[in-house]
């Protein structure tokens, strides 16, 4: 037979809720941070693929970042 494990006491439910209450509380991204500057090399040459571009930080998300190179590469 398996034994049964008692439930959670009283202090461990209110810290695992408030914890999860902290992490839904995600601030958004200020939109006066300025740009960033990005300069794209090739993976297997070293070489830059262009000229840096400025990005705003709001705008700087992964997908964001792999449409701009597909369009400055042509693909």
């Amino acid at each position: 037979m398996a034994t049964v494990l008692p439930p959670p006491s009283k202090r461990q439910r209110t810290l695992v809720a408030e914890k999860a209450h902290e992490q839904q509380d995600v601030d958004t991204i200020p939109s006066d941070l300025g740009s960033v500057r990005v300069h794209f090399y090739d993976q297997s040459t070293g070489k830059p693929t262009g000229a840096p571009v400025a990005i705003p930080v709001a705008d700087a998300t992964v997908k964001n970042l792999e449409l701009l190179l597909n369009t400055l590469q042509g693909n």
